[in-house]
């Protein structure tokens, strides 16, 4: 995730919109298609499976550097159990520049055990330090550049799925099963109340979303209980699989049971689109930057 996230970090230009969250995020919505579309910038700032407690920081160091008038942050990180391991602590940690907010974060949000390597990456390979060559340390952070600003382009569909086959279900239903423990709820909460009091600070709005996924069945109770709690808040809260007919889905339009792949994405993103200007949150502008629209000629030639 090093050109996604550390390449937001190198960017000198202002988005108008902004896009936090997990996978779900960077695998739904696309910038440079919105921007062809409407005129507006915008990126996506997420991880994968990225706990919504981190998700509130992210919005806060966003904000430290942008001036994004709304923000979308999709709920996935707060309808299951997730299980931090090394690998989801490093993904959204390792690229984020050192700040009061990522001490915050490492001292009060990362596991106990995953502090150390979220502060010191290097940490994470003590077992194989006699291994490492000089290019693991010597890395420039200001190369990292994503053309794509934030999203991922999947193509097709996974093996897996094309065979019906859902990797690890067992412990994707348990996760899903367990999302209401008390603790972890209470948790997701207090991240949802960070979020919104950082937009208000920040004179942003913010819209709560769920971009679309196919195994819908699975979470649609969750979603329910989460969506009141949002409602209970006031905070604006949309479910895009309300819509998946009015956007023309199906398995086709799907990488795996989790996220789209580019042909869905589109799909998506033109419902999206006119959904928030009937909103009246989108308003067209002619799209002229000449660096984005090559970086659109450029993702519809990737595309293919």
């Amino acid at each position: 995730m090093g050109n996604k996230i550390g390449g937001f970090f190198n960017e000198v230009e202002d988005y108008d919109v902004m896009f936090f969250g997990t996978s779900h995020a960077y695998c739904s919505f696309e910038p440079l298609y919105i921007y062809e579309k409407t005129g507006l910038k915008s990126y996506v700032l997420s991880s994968q499976k990225q706990p919504l407690k981190i998700t509130a920081t992210y919005v806060k160091e966003a904000f430290k550097r942008k001036n994004p008038k709304v923000i979308f942050v999709d709920i996935y990180g707060g309808i299951f159990n997730i299980t931090e391991d090394l690998g989801v602590v490093n993904s959204y940690s390792d690229y984020l520049p050192l700040s009061i907010n990522k001490l915050i974060m490492i001292g009060t949000k990362v596991p106990r055990g995953f502090k150390a390597p979220a502060l010191f990456p290097l940490v994470a390979y003590h077992s194989r330090w006699d291994e490492l060559k000089d290019e693991d340390y010597d890395f420039d952070k200001s190369t990292y550049n994503d053309y794509l600003k934030g999203y991922v382009l999947l193509k097709d569909q996974s093996q897996d799925f094309k065979k019906d086959v859902i990797k690890d279900k067992e412990q994707l239903m348990e996760s899903i099963k367990n999302f209401d423990e008390e603790t972890y709820l209470k948790g997701n909460l207090r991240a949802i109340d960070e979020i919104i009091e950082t937009c208000k600070k920040n004179g942003a709005q913010v819209y709560f979303v769920k971009t679309p996924i196919y195994s819908y069945s699975y979470y649609k109770d969750n979603i329910k209980v989460f969506s009141k709690y949002l409602e209970d808040r006031g905070a604006k809260f949309i479910d895009f699989n309300d819509f998946y007919h009015e956007m023309g889905l199906s398995k086709k339009n799907f990488y795996d049971p989790h996220h789209l792949n580019v042909s869905g994405a589109e799909k998506f993103n033109d419902f999206f689109i006119d959904y928030m200007k009937k909103e009246r949150v989108f308003k067209d502008r002619l799209a002229k930057d000449k660096s984005w629209l090559e970086n659109f000629k450029k993702y519809n030639i990737n595309k293919s």
